[in-house]
């Protein structure tokens, strides 16, 4: 209790601060003392585990909103400063950032009150599956892929191998990208049903499914649709009691800082014409870290766009909810016109501050912090990440020997580790989509066991 308030005394104190200077160089140092703060009161004060829900959140959320700042702040090499960086003031969109850290801290402290960390009640050595719900995840992902093949095929195999990542974008705006968007989320949460009712002698060959599957859609240069199965698998597993040798966690880490900045240098090839050796030489000792934090820009748009701009009272998230429902016309069209105040928030922030971006059909991503600000000002922000936590902590407490609960977690917390560098209408389709996935599995496993038995299901763990 004690260091809790002394945190949150001392980000007052540094809230306060940045407010109130006028050098962009100290601000993000500190945004950092802030962060970090928050990291050791969670770990050493709340007893948080470092790869529980709540802290891979806030890793997350670290890295996509002071990666490029910090290393910028203290002179090191970003390689050439981006002009956004250079041209807008800082301290309005740190001060969000901080205040949503405060946020954070206070709702992981309620929640981590309300409900004290526990034992684990099952024992050790009895690990519950569920087969069926396996096959099922399973199926969904071979579905997936299906789709995946279909969608490649629609866009072209031989355009695609011309394409540099950034035609990509060209290629599924000219032709119908449906069944390649779609198998991007479908394919995931084959994989979440897989890794958490799978047979505890098939978690392996699971994890290398999940890898392979990565693999292929980080060296097509979707790098997120790439990294987040992969995060969401392994907090899974580890869910689960299944633990990794030690140094497996700083080897997959060396193993993604390497990565992200490759294919960032890869996808500027056209893809059949990349040389991992060849890129690997343009690489920077920071670039991965650098790259990712430049979720930052985003946001130093958003509260300067909003300055002349009314909030919108949640219809962002509304358009995003409403927008779960697949097109299923038998004739596909390209996007159509919509008015800049209509538009998803990437979509409406790329307009105005990257139009040469906008008009190729890129994007600069969006954070929860700037669409929380975006909807509801400063209260949105406060309000947001003050729920947050208390929903990550208060769902990592189920027991996790049960596959369909823990199937449920997975697909609600990979979407939702997605919207820290995207806007909302990237969390309700694949979460929805998820858990009705999740209900279908269910559903076939308990009338399987019904066929079984002859009657009303066994009771059983689910």
């Amino acid at each position: 209790m004690i260091a809790v308030t002394i945190a949150l005394f001392s980000s007052v104190g540094l809230l306060m601060w940045v407010q109130t200077m006028h050098r962009d160089r100290a601000a993000p140092m500190a945004a950092a003392a802030v962060w970090l703060l928050c990291l050791a009161i969670s770990l050493y004060v709340l007893r948080l585990h470092p790869l529980s829900p709540a802290m891979v959140y806030l890793y997350v959320f670290g890295v996509f909103h002071l990666g490029l700042v910090v290393p910028w702040s203290m002179e090191l090499d970003v390689g050439p400063e981006p002009a956004w960086l250079l041209h807008n003031s800082l301290e309005p969109a740190l001060s969000l950032v901080i205040l949503a850290l405060m946020a954070y801290l206070a709702g992981t402290s309620l929640a981590a009150w309300k409900w004290p960390l526990r034992e684990r009640s099952t024992p050790a050595n009895v690990r519950y599956h569920n087969t069926v719900i396996s096959h099922c995840g399973l199926a969904i992902f071979l579905v997936g892929v299906v789709m995946f093949l279909w969608g490649l095929r629609s866009l072209g195999f031989d355009r695609l191998l011309a394409a540099t990542y950034f035609d990509t974008y060209k290629l599924t705006n000219w032709y119908d990208p449906r069944f390649f968007v779609t198998s991007l989320n479908v394919a995931p949460i084959g994989l979440y049903l897989m890794v958490a009712a799978a047979p505890w002698r098939r978690i392996v060959p699971v994890l290398l499914i999940v890898l392979a599957w990565s693999s292929v859609i980080f060296w097509l240069g979707f790098r997120g649709f790439g990294l987040i199965p992969v995060i969401t698998v392994f907090a899974v597993i580890h869910k689960r009691g299944f633990r990794l040798p030690k140094l497996a966690y700083p080897a997959g880490v060396a193993v993604l800082l390497f990565a992200i900045p490759l294919v960032t240098v890869l996808r500027d090839a056209r893809l059949g014409e990349r040389s991992i050796p060849e890129a690997a030489g343009d690489l920077r000792p920071l670039a991965a870290v650098i790259e990712m934090g430049a979720g930052l820009q985003p946001l130093v748009h958003t509260v300067h766009y909003m300055e002349t701009e009314g909030f919108r009272w949640g219809q962002t998230y509304l358009r995003g909810l409403l927008a779960v429902f697949p097109n299923v016309s038998g004739d596909w069209e390209g996007s159509s016109y919509l008015p800049l105040e209509e538009l998803p928030p990437s979509h409406w922030v790329t307009k105005q501050a990257a139009p040469w971006s906008y008009t190729h059909f890129g994007g600069l991503g969006f954070s929860a912090v700037a669409e929380s600000y975006m909807n509801f000002g400063t209260a949105g922000v406060v309000l947001y990440f003050v729920a947050l936590p208390v929903f990550l902590v208060w769902a990592d407490r189920f027991d996790a020997s049960r596959p369909t609960r823990l199937a449920t977690w997975a697909v609600l917390l990979g979407p939702l580790l997605w919207t820290t560098r995207n806007s909302f209408d990237n969390f309700f389709r694949p979460a929805l989509l998820g858990l009705l996935c999740v209900f279908l599995a269910r559903l076939v496993a308990n009338s399987l066991a019904s066929i079984r038995v002859g009657g009303a299901p066994p009771k059983r763990r689910r």
